[in-house]
């Protein structure tokens, strides 16, 4: 049983390696995080988790990278407003959601986030100095966080939102990043996460 358990844990920590969202970050923000008409949603790890957004945000297709063992989807508005929109971004793991034997890993999970070992798994860079957590809170099985991460691609502030959670019998990773020009407030960009997690949890029920 501790074995088990010790291999979940390892399994989290793995699945939040900011790394890996850092090339598709780059590239979309290196065509200007254009309105897309792309799909609203999109399925991913051999259909088994289906990934949408809040309404208003589309997929973008370019920016979706999918692999053996994790996919990256990004997602923008679907049509152009006054003022740059966030960004939302998911990142989906084949590392098993925790089951009954062990309900308590993500909140240590979250624990574990604030120390150097943790921070160096958020970061884009791989860089544990380049994190700062803000904010961490684990409520209603999710781990919210509000991270500084001067390893942001460039185009982006580096304060964003993040929530980690079980989706699909997955560990999914949920973000919403604003562009460094028009940062979010905490409060919005709180709310939009909120709303993304919420479509994301009603789209992978049952």
């Amino acid at each position: 049983m501790r074995r088990r358990l010790l291999a979940a844990a390892l399994g989290l920590v793995a699945s939040l390696a900011g790394c890996f969202e850092t090339e598709p970050l780059s590239e979309a923000a290196s065509r200007g995080l254009q309105p897309t008409a792309g799909p609203v949603s999109i399925r991913v790890l051999d259909r088994s988790v289906t990934v949408t957004g809040p309404v208003g945000y589309c997929v973008d297709g370019e920016a979706t990278r999918e692999s053996d063992i994790e996919a990256f989807v990004l997602l923008v508005r679907c049509r152009g407003t006054l003022r740059p929109a966030p960004v939302l971004s998911a990142t989906i793991t084949r590392v098993p959601a925790p089951g009954a034997d062990d309900p308590q890993a993500l909140r240590r999970l979250s624990a574990f986030l604030a120390t150097p070992a943790g921070r160096a798994q958020l970061s884009r860079s791989g860089d544990p100095s380049d994190v700062t957590v803000l904010e961490t809170t684990y409520a209603d099985g999710t781990i919210w966080l509000l991270i500084a991460d001067e390893g942001n691609p460039e185009a982006f502030d580096p304060t964003y939102w993040r929530a980690i959670l079980p989706v699909g019998g997955r560990i999914v990773t949920l973000s919403v990043l604003a562009a460094r020009e028009h940062p979010f407030e905490r409060e919005s960009g709180l709310s939009l996460l909120r709303g993304f997690v919420m479509r994301m949890t009603r789209a992978n029920q049952g």
